[in-house]
Formats: C-alpha cells, sequence, structure tokens
C-alpha cells in the first residue's frame, strides 16, 4: 500500500502590529497562531501562515508553519494576500487614528484590499478606536460592513460594532488571555513598574510617590515592555531610584515575569492582561481608552490619573492590594472564558468557510 499524501495546508494571512518590538502585540499574534493551531487541529484543516511583521528580528519563535513577510515589501505582500484563503487580524486595535490618520489609512487600505480580491477577513480579540476624525469613522464603517465575523476585545466595541449594524459581532476577549501563565505567590514585594514616554510630563510627581512606595517597603522594577520606546525612560526613573531594570528577549521571561511580582504600575495595557493572568493587583494611568475601559471592571479602583497624580495618591491607591487581588482572581477566570469561546466562534467560522 502507498503512502498516504499528507493534506495540503490551507494559506492564512496573519495582519496585525507585530514586529515593531512591543510585547503586547507580540504575544497577541503568539497566542493566535496557537488559536488557530489547536483549530485546525480539531477541525482537521491544517494551516499555514503568512504573517505581515515589521522587523522580523523582533517576531518571536512561532508555533506552526509560518513565512514572515516584511510590510515594507509590498508586492511580496499582495502576493501572500493573493495565495490565502482568508486574513486573520490578531489581537489589538488596528483602526484607529490617535496614533496617525496615516496608519489608519494603511490598515483600511490592505484589508479593502483583502475584500477587493475576494478574501474573508475576520478579526479576532480586537478593540476599534479611538478615532478623532469623522472621515476615519467613515472609512472604518466601510470597512466593517463587508467584514465577515469581528470578535471584540471589550465592551465598548461590540457596542459601536452593533449599533451601526456593519458585521457579524459577539464578544470575547483580548487572544493574551489564552496563553497559559502560573499565578503568583503572596510573598513577594515586587512592584514591576511599566513607564511609557509620557511619564516624563509629571516626572518630579511620579518619582517623589515611587521613591515613597519603596520606603513603604516594596521593591520596585521598571520593564521595558516596549523595547525601542521605554527603555531611556525606564533607565531614568531606575538611576535615580537605584532600582533595576528589566528588558525581555524571550516569550517564557514575559510569561514567567509576573508570578513573581506582588504588583504592577503600569501606562501599557498589556501588562495589566498579563498581571490578571497571575492573579495580581495592578494599577494603571489613564493614558489609553483601553485601559479605562478595562479598569471599568474593576469599579475604576484601579485608574490613575496622570494628570491629577500626587505622590500621596499614589501610595494611598497601593494600600488597596488585598481587595484588587480577589477581585483580580474572580475577573481572570472571566476573561478567560470570554476568550476560549471567542476561539470556539472563530473555529465555527473558519470551519464553515474552509471546511
Amino acid at each position: 500500500m502507498g503512502r498516504m499524501t499528507p493534506p495540503r495546508k490551507i494559506p492564512l494571512v496573519l495582519y496585525g502590529y507585530y514586529g515593531f518590538g512591543n510585547w503586547g502585540d507580540e504575544l497577541s499574534l503568539l497566542a493566535t497562531l496557537r488559536a488557530l493551531e489547536g483549530i485546525g487541529r480539531e477541525l482537521s484543516l491544517p494551516f499555514a501562515y503568512r504573517v505581515i511583521v515589521g522587523n522580523p528580528s523582533l517576531v518571536p519563535p512561532l508555533p506552526g508553519e509560518v513565512i514572515l513577510v516584511e510590510r515594507r515589501r509590498p508586492a511580496w505582500m499582495l502576493s501572500a494576500l493573493l495565495k490565502s484563503r482568508g486574513v486573520v487580524v490578531g489581537g489589538g486595535s488596528l483602526l484607529q487614528d490617535v496614533t496617525s490618520f496615516r496608519s489608519l489609512l494603511y490598515y483600511t487600505a490592505f484589508l479593502s484590499l483583502a475584500q477587493c480580491v475576494r478574501k474573508p477577513v475576520v478579526f479576532f480579540g480586537c478593540g476599534l478606536g479611538p478615532f478623532t476624525r469623522k472621515l476615519s469613522v467613515k472609512l472604518v464603517r466601510k470597512l466593517l460592513r463587508r467584514v465577515r465575523l469581528f470578535l471584540a476585545r471589550d465592551e465598548a466595541t461590540l457596542a459601536f460594532l452593533r449599533e451601526c449594524r456593519l458585521c457579524p459581532a459577539s464578544l470575547g476577549a483580548d487572544p493574551v488571555f489564552l496563553l497559559e501563565q502560573e499565578e503568583a505567590g503572596t510573598s513577594s514585594s515586587r512592584l514591576g513598574v511599566f513607564l511609557r514616554q509620557e511619564a516624563l510630563e509629571r516626572k518630579e510627581v511620579l518619582f517623589e510617590g515611587l521613591r515613597r512606595l519603596q520606603r513603604e517597603g516594596w521593591d520596585l522594577e521598571f520593564v521595558a515592555f516596549h523595547r525601542r520606546e521605554d527603555q531611556e525612560v525606564a533607565e531614568s526613573f531606575a538611576r535615580r531610584l537605584r532600582a533595576p531594570v528589566r528588558v525581555f528577549s524571550k516569550v517564557p521571561e514575559v510569561l514567567s515575569y509576573f508570578s513573581e511580582l506582588s504588583g504592577v504600575i503600569s501606562m501599557r495595557f498589556h501588562p495589566l492582561v498579563l498581571a490578571t493572568q497571575s492573579g495580581i493587583p495592578w494599577w494603571a494611568f489613564d493614558l489609553d481608552p483601553k485601559i479605562v475601559a478595562f479598569s471599568a471592571h474593576w469599579e475604576g479602583k484601579n485608574l490613575l490619573s496622570l494628570a491629577t497624580l500626587e505622590p500621596a495618591l499614589l501610595c494611598a491607591a497601593l494600600q488597596g492590594a488585598a481587595v484588587l487581588r480577589e477581585k483580580t482572581r474572580v475577573l481572570r477566570d472571566v476573561f478567560r472564558q470570554r476568550a476560549l469561546a471567542a476561539k470556539g466562534e472563530l473555529a465555527h467560522f473558519l470551519g464553515s468557510i474552509l471546511g
């Protein structure tokens, strides 16, 4: 009897803000790929992936059969798109114009092209906005009317989609909630601090608040979560406070780090997701709508205002660590179930169009 020929793999394009040194986006990519690999095994639909990236050297090792396609090579991107069976946008908030209107045009142009060549587009664990221009909303609505499925990361995104009756949509969660993490203990006094350039706007007030936390017994560590953008500000604060700086180089380091902490202070969103996964309390600054929306699940008790920050307010917020820890462990299970439900919907969708 001759050997059976293995089934030909189904090519998919994965699209997002990948390959730019931001661990939140790289982990979203990893989680999306792991979800697709699991779906492929469940449905006997083996996938091959073409992942659009900025810098391939900044992308961590990925599961499955993956080819990285640099976004500065449009001919390669077009070739990958034409050979694919569909496009999966995994995690993040690509469709927003706060970063720049130009970036919104870039993303909507590629996804609109995918629709023009009849490639189904699905969003998995994504957010929308914020939008500062009426033209941005018009462009996004036009694109989303032809999207086949949108699995929203948050309630505000789902409300926007349903209010405008744009495409089939349901509530999921950030894909990073699908990644396995260790639960943190309770004996540590280590506090991970994730700052962005905006920290320099209230540098002295923030410095004094963090110094008071040191005096109260917290061991501060400054983490450059976006390697290219955060390291300078992390090192600046660390030097003044004589604290260590952490720069990750591998995925296992990122996922295990949060289990070593007793809390997180962050200006970035994904450290909050990872802290929640490890069951530790976190406090965040109101610099990003998705952070504000996430904090609402804790009734905003872990949300800080950078504009009105005072050292005493920062110290007072951390007094509620024990209560926040218990709430976090409850919500962790809620978000993980939402992420698993979204994975199930993605499996059903892919099975219906590819099976």
